[in-house]
Formats: C-alpha cells, sequence, structure tokens
C-alpha cells in the first residue's frame, strides 16, 4: 500500500497527525498548566494586596470581629483552603480553614501586614490553595483534544475509504494499459464507479487504445507494403547493379582485345616475315636445313608468345569468385604485363614501388578489374594530352596497422575541378565518340567499397591525377 498514492497519503495524514497532536497535548502539559497556576497565584496576590489595608487599619484599631469577617472573604474564592493570621509575637489572631475543599495539591504562601503609619511588621498572613481546577482544566481540554482527534480520524477514515475506492479503479485500468499488447486484441475496460471524473479517464483510455489499434493496422499495412517495395527495388537494383558489372566486363573485354591486338601486332609482323623468307628461298634454291629450323623456331617462340597472351586473357575474365588473400603486387604487375605492348607504342613508362608487404583479401579478378581500369584511364589522359611526347605511371605500395594503401598516379594533366566531385558517378564520362562507358571508375569504387571493406578516392597532383585505394587488412 506504501508505494501507492492512496498509502503515501494515508502516511502523510499520520506523520501531521503525530507531528499536530503530539505537541498539543505537551503544550498543554506544560504551558497551559503553568500558566493556569500563575494566573490563580495572581489572581489571589492581588486579593491579598488589596485586603492588606484593611487588615492593618482592624488590627490597628483592634477590631478582632471585623478582622474576622475580613479574612473570611478570603473563602469567596473556593480555591482557597487555608488563611492564618499572626502577630509578630507568633500569636494566632486567626485560623480557619475551608471546610469543603478537598485536600489534594495545595500550594502555599505567606506575606507580611505592614502598618501604613510606622511601617512596622504588624502580622502575617499565610494563604494556602489548591490547584484542582488547573487538573480539571486540563483534563476538559484533553477529552476535547481527544474528541477533535477522533472526529478528524473519522474524516480521514471516510475520505480514505473513498477515495481508496476510486484509486483502486485507477489502478485497474492502469493494470489493464500495461497489459496491452499491440500482438492481441484487448477488450474495452469496463467499471461500474459512477465518479464522473474516473468515468471520464476509462472512456479516454478507451478511445486511446481504440485509436492505436487503428493505428497499428494502417502501420501493419503500410510496412507490409513498405516490405514489398523494398523487395521490389532491391530486385532492380541488383538487376541494375549485374547490367553495370556486365557493361564494364565487357568494356574492358573490349580494352583487353584492343591490349592483346597490340602485343600480336608484332608477333605476326615476325612470324610473316619468317614464312616469307622461307618461301623466297625456297624459290631461289638456296632454302636449306638450318634455315628451316632456325625460321621455324622463330615462329613457334613468338606463337607460345601469342598463347600465353591468350591464357593471360582468359585468367583475367575468368568468373571465378572465389575469396582468397594474395600479394597485390602480383596482378598488378600482371596488368601492366597485358599493357606492356600499348604502354611502350605510346610512349609510356611505369614504375611499381612495393613498401609494404601485407596480403589484402578478396577476388583477384575484381582487383585486376579495378587496376586495369585507373591505368587505362591513365593511359587515355596521357595520350591525350601528351600527345607523342609519353608520359609515366607510377604505383606506390604502403600500408599501416590497419589498412594497404595503393597509390597510382600519372602525368596527364590531372582531372579537371568541375568534374572531379562527378567522376565516380555511373555513366559519367569525359572521352568522346563512344570510346567511354562512364562505368568503369563507378565499379571501381563499388568493388573496392562493398568487396574490399576501403575506399577509392582522386586528387590532382603538380602533373596530372593521383588515385588513392585503401583497403582494409585481415588477418588469415
Amino acid at each position: 500500500m506504501t508505494h501507492s498514492l492512496i498509502g503515501k497519503f494515508a502516511w502523510v495524514f499520520w506523520l501531521l497527525y503525530i507531528a499536530v497532536i503530539a505537541p498539543i497535548f505537551i503544550f498543554i502539559q506544560i504551558n497551559v498548566s503553568s500558566v493556569l497556576n500563575e494566573s490563580e497565584k495572581a489572581k489571589i496576590e492581588l486579593v491579598t494586596q488589596t485586603l492588606k489595608p484593611i487588615i492593618s487599619t482592624y488590627l490597628t484599631f483592634d477590631q478582632q470581629e471585623m478582622l474576622s469577617d475580613t479574612l473570611r472573604t478570603f473563602f469567596q474564592n473556593p480555591n482557597i483552603l487555608y488563611v492564618s493570621l499572626t502577630d509578630a509575637n507568633n500569636t494566632v489572631l486567626f485560623k480557619q480553614r475551608y471546610p469543603h475543599s478537598k485536600m489534594q495539591e495545595t500550594i502555599t504562601f505567606s506575606t507580611p501586614v505592614i502598618d501604613s503609619i510606622t511601617h512596622q511588621t504588624q502580622a502575617t498572613l499565610v494563604i494556602s490553595y489548591s490547584n484542582n481546577f488547573v487538573h480539571d482544566l486540563q483534563t476538559k481540554l484533553f477529552m476535547q483534544l481527544i474528541l477533535l482527534s477522533l472526529f478528524a480520524l473519522l474524516i480521514f477514515s471516510i475520505t480514505y475509504f473513498y477515495f481508496q475506492k476510486q484509486f483502486f479503479v485507477l489502478r485497474l485500468l492502469s493494470n489493464w494499459m500495461g497489459n496491452y499488447s499491440i500482438d492481441k486484441d484487448t477488450e474495452p475496460f469496463k467499471n461500474n464507479n459512477t465518479n464522473t471524473e474516473i468515468t471520464t479517464i476509462t472512456h479516454s483510455a478507451n478511445k486511446m487504445l481504440e485509436t492505436i489499434d487503428n493505428y497499428r493496422c494502417q502501420m501493419e499495412q503500410i510496412n507490409n507494403e513498405l516490405e514489398h517495395r523494398v523487395e521490389n527495388e532491391i530486385i532492380k537494383r541488383r538487376e541494375k547493379e549485374q547490367l553495370l558489372v556486365h557493361q564494364s566486363r565487357l568494356a574492358a573485354m573490349g580494352e583487353m582485345i584492343e591490349s592483346i591486338a597490340h602485343q600480336w601486332r608484332q608477333p605476326l609482323n615476325i612470324i610473316g616475315l619468317a614464312i616469307a623468307d622461307i618461301n623466297m628461298k625456297r624459290v631461289l634454291g638456296l632454302l636449306k636445313d638450318d634455315e628451316i629450323e632456325k625460321n621455324s623456331a622463330l615462329i613457334n617462340n613468338n606463337l607460345a608468345f601469342m598463347s600465353n597472351t591468350i591464357d593471360d586473357f582468359r585468367n583475367f575474365f575468368n568468373m571465378d569468385k572465389e575469396c582468397l588473400y594474395f600479394d597485390p603486387v602480383q596482378p598488378i604487375n600482371e596488368i601492366f604485363a597485358l599493357l606492356s605492348e600499348q604502354l611502350r607504342y605510346a610512349n609510356i613508362t611505369y614504375l611499381v614501388h612495393q613498401n609494404c608487404d601485407k596480403e589484402i583479401f578478396g577476388v583477384v579478378n575484381e582487383f585486376k578489374q579495378v587496376i586495369l581500369n585507373i591505368v587505362n584511364n591513365a593511359q587515355d589522359a596521357i595520350k591525350s594530352k601528351q600527345k607523342l611526347a609519353g608520359g609515366k605511371i607510377e604505383v606506390t605500395l604502403h600500408c599501416d596497422e590497419y589498412h594497404l594503401y595503393i597509390d597510382i598516379s600519372d602525368t596527364g594533366g590531372g582531372v579537371p575541378s568541375k568534374i572531379v566531385e562527378r567522376i565516380f558517378e555511373p555513366y559519367f564520362t569525359t572521352k568522346l565518340h563512344n570510346k567511354g562507358t562512364g562505368i568503369g571508375l563507378y565499379m571501381s569504387k563499388v568493388i573496392i567499397e562493398q568487396h574490399f571493406e576501403g575506399s577509392l578516392t582522386v586528387s590532382n597532383t603538380e602533373v596530372g591525377a593521383r588515385f588513392i585505394l585503401a583497403m582494409a587488412l585481415r588477418q588469415p
């Protein structure tokens, strides 16, 4: 009960009751009795001081009968129990006890009677009085206080039980609301309480939960619709990503075919010249066995070179998605090996600086596709800017405790500041005449961020562009 509001109210009442009633009882016991005693004493002393000049006069003129009558006037106060008058020689001149007074606790005081002319002490007046009336008055006050406290308890009890009934309904309502769950139906709260406020609160609670149920139904419907929309959007996004990946690989395949064409141009020329040499010497009759062997070896060597180029091309476009730990330097060198003839023909040199021997985790061919896209863009930038002067592509690998960084810089003049923010957008390209699809760098960024837990950024140097690949290092 102490945790409920009505219980706290009861505790507060009892504390206030004790805090008020107890001091009142103490006050009556100590202060009121003291005040009444002092008041009674003052009243008797006032009467005494009034009669003392009269008593002195009667003593002077020896009016014994008048003296006795005067002293008997003290007993008009029912609380005075005893009065005596003794002269200077200790002779009792008057002595009388009030016959109807109860002998209980008494208070006695004495006062001298002074002759107004000679200022000599004529006699000593002794008065004894009782304080029974103080006890009676205290008893009456106690009884009235008890009646008042009982009345207060009665009012509190009526109030307590009334409000307890009201709060009991509120507690039931609170429990009903606490047991409410959106996963199950809840019956409206019902009560027989006729209190207007309680009825209003009950009606408001039922209305509120009814509104919540309506919102719940609406939210369930909205959630179902959102789930279908999200599923459809995910499917569409996957289809678009697959299309982008396919387009990216087709674009890379076209660039690789161009690279193979450059790689095959010189071996085909050598093979053609060797066959022409054999035919010419056969016609002239100068063909010898050693010439045939020499030209056959030359043809076989160039055919082997062309075959290796086809193997490299096939491995690059292998659809194997197996993730593994690999040294990034090897696929970088393989890319430059495939592009070496193109780079040589464009008078472009390349350097690879390995300042880190850590391995990264992912799909090797996806990593190759990223490097190929960036190197091809660097090659195109150098060709468009330097014409026949050539240029340089430099790759630097370095790492810290958590990441491997690959810096790929070129001397192609850099990325214009007005498009640097859009360079990784899909289908955005600066190449003219359908030479670019605009998805190479976009797919490169997607691969690095989603498959290698890293980032791909671009900035400009004094002579060209600088792409930075940051990839997370994993412990095998």
